[in-house]
């Protein structure tokens, strides 16, 4: 067996540790990615969302060492409960409102526990298997943003902003929201009402809702976490009772795994060979086609001279 993993903030300094987390223990490998907080929390020195994922990390390290980690979907709620207990202590001390945006990651878990190998997803940190069978939760709330921003980086872009300047610009509307954007002669009522309709002929389902959520802008994302009942509600692990989609518990026998890939959403596409300078290509490869994440692989925020898209994390494990 052979273990191999890469971890790489987004920050191209060097200087800023990413949001991404690994944790490697004998038969158990995990990865967690931090949710970036625009308001810019930190909590003991550290970004919320580093600070969601390291203490997840040691969460399921500590159940893991006593022999209390569940092997069933009970995991989820084991771990989100560790972090519940942590944010109560933080609230206590001042660092966090009780109100306001709780520090939130994804996870990634897979365990061998013998005969079978256990997988334990939350949130849009990917699986692949055997190099071929690709498992990623993907939110539609990112799909609702991605869609916007793809248009709104255009409009902005035709109106002469271009580089950094563009896709600071673009991010500012996306994360406080269309409303603001009016309000600061950023967009026009007709460019605004554009952008909305646009949302509203994609998403159907969700048409209000997501047009809400964009005035309000991804700033407002948190109050859609673990909200079941909301069409754009999403599972995390934030402290508050897991709901919404994006979860998933599945085994498979052990010996019908010859690789697995643990991989965040630093990564927008993956490479034909597990292993990490593939994966590093790859990312290379899209990087030099489409560094604003606007065309070949769509997202949320593009890369900038200072920094790439996203922190990016591969941790791989090969049987044979």
């Amino acid at each position: 067996m052979q273990i191999s993993c890469f971890n790489r903030s987004k920050f191209r300094s060097f200087e800023t540790p990413g949001e991404d987390v690994l944790l490697i223990l004998p038969g158990l490998y995990a990865l967690f990615d931090g949710a970036t907080d625009p308001t810019k929390t930190m909590l003991d020195g550290i970004t919320s969302g580093r600070f969601a994922a390291l203490t997840c990390a040691e969460a399921v390290g500590r159940l893991w060492a006593t022999q209390q980690l569940a092997h069933d979907e009970e995991l989820l709620h084991q771990v989100n409960e560790q972090l519940e207990v942590v944010l109560l202590q933080k609230t206590a001390e001042g660092q966090l409102q009780a109100e306001g945006k709780p520090p939130s990651t994804t996870m990634a878990l897979a365990w061998d526990v013998g005969e079978e190998l256990l997988f334990f997803l939350l949130g849009d940190s990917g699986v692949r298997l055997n190099g071929q069978e690709e498992i990623v939760l993907r939110k539609q709330i990112d799909h609702v943003s991605t869609l916007t921003r793809q248009a709104l980086f255009r409009l902005l872009r035709e109106q002469g902003l271009e580089g950094d300047a563009l896709e600071y610009q673009t991010r500012q509307v996306v994360y406080y929201g269309l409303d603001k954007a009016l309000e600061q002669g950023v967009l026009t009522d007709t460019q605004q009402q554009d952008l909305l309709e646009h949302i509203q002929l994609n998403f159907p389902a969700a048409a209000a809702e997501g047009m809400s959520f964009l005035k309000h802008g991804v700033v407002s994302q948190h109050r859609f976490a673990n909200q079941g009942e909301l069409p754009l509600g999403y599972a995390a692990l934030n402290g508050k009772s897991l709901a919404g989609e994006g979860m998933l518990c599945f085994s498979r026998p052990k010996t019908s795994i010859k690789s697995l890939e643990l991989f965040t959403d630093g990564y927008f596409s993956l490479p034909d060979e597990v292993t990490v300078a593939a994966w590093e290509r790859e990312f290379s490869r899209i990087e030099s086609i489409d560094p604003s994440k606007i065309d070949s692989c769509p997202a949320i925020k593009g890369s900038t001279s200072t920094e790439f898209s996203d922190d990016r994390s591969v941790l791989i494990i090969q049987y044979a």
